[in-house]
């Protein structure tokens, strides 16, 4: 099975600093289902706390040249412990960064699809991220991938994954903030996006990323559009629990796609 994996800056980073024991759990839990037949994309925040991180800094800059040149050195690290962590399991990673742009031909995106699926044939996973230093809007206007969600379900829809898997912080979509209110009911399962799921997901967001609970439920409502299933689901679960159905999550059932 084709799974694309989508890990948030919610996750991967603690305060300004990414989380390097819970990223080499997840990369064990992968390594460990490939070789059970499972096939992975990565997308991956993560690159501005890394940033923070290598400069001791402890809170993010408003400033967008500061953010871009932190998302710049901050991606290297990154890179960095994905490629070192996975070649512990004996694989390779290639690094994949997009913008908005490269996606708005069909050109452009069948470039993408081929290389992907390029690397996925030669047993490389491929780990995409959005190309900070040059897609300024994403600091700017708070508006373009939404912390990797939309670019996650962009990938997936062009690559035609079987699952797409957002891990977040909470365990799914509840019917409101279960950070306020710990008696909330989780969503275990959507037939259809509508706008009632829309208005449950609120505003919520992670104070290092872009992105919240409305902005996976609408790369959920993008990728079962397209026929593909989505899970959001928390990072505090293995992937092997999520797909097994095993732990608890919000699943989105693929529409027929005529």
């Amino acid at each position: 099975m084709r799974v694309l994996v989508k890990i948030g800056s919610a996750l991967i980073s603690d305060g300004p600093r990414v989380r390097f024991p819970w990223l080499a759990a997840k990369i064990w839990e992968m390594a460990e289902l490939a070789e059970n037949g499972h096939d992975f994309i990565i997308v991956s925040s993560g690159a501005v706390a890394a940033g923070m991180e290598l400069q001791g800094m402890k809170t993010r800059p408003n400033v967008v040249q500061e953010l871009q040149l932190l998302s710049g050195i901050g991606q290297v690290r990154l890179m960095t412990y994905y490629k070192d962590l996975f070649r512990e399991w004996g694989r390779s990673v290639a690094q994949v960064l997009l913008t908005h742009h490269n996606f708005a031909s069909d050109t452009e995106r069948a470039t993408i699809t081929q290389i992907i699926n390029a690397y996925m044939t030669r047993g490389i996973i491929p780990v995409v991220n959005e190309n900070d230093m040059v897609d300024k809007e994403e600091f700017e206007y708070q508006k373009s991938f939404s912390d990797n969600d939309i670019l996650a379900a962009l990938v997936a829809i062009n690559v035609k994954v079987d699952l797409a898997v957002l891990l977040t912080d909470v365990d799914g979509l509840y019917a409101s903030d279960p950070k306020q209110d710990n008696s909330v009911r989780l969503i275990d399962e959507v037939a259809q996006v509508t706008p009632d799921i829309e208005a449950m997901a609120g505003n919520t967001g992670n104070a290092l990323g872009l992105g919240g609970m409305r902005s996976k439920v609408a790369a959920a409502r993008m990728l079962t559009e397209a026929g593909i299933p989505a899970v959001i689901a928390s990072g505090r679960y293995t992937l092997g629990d999520v797909l097994s159905r095993t732990a608890p999550a919000t699943r989105f059932q693929a529409q027929p796609v005529s």
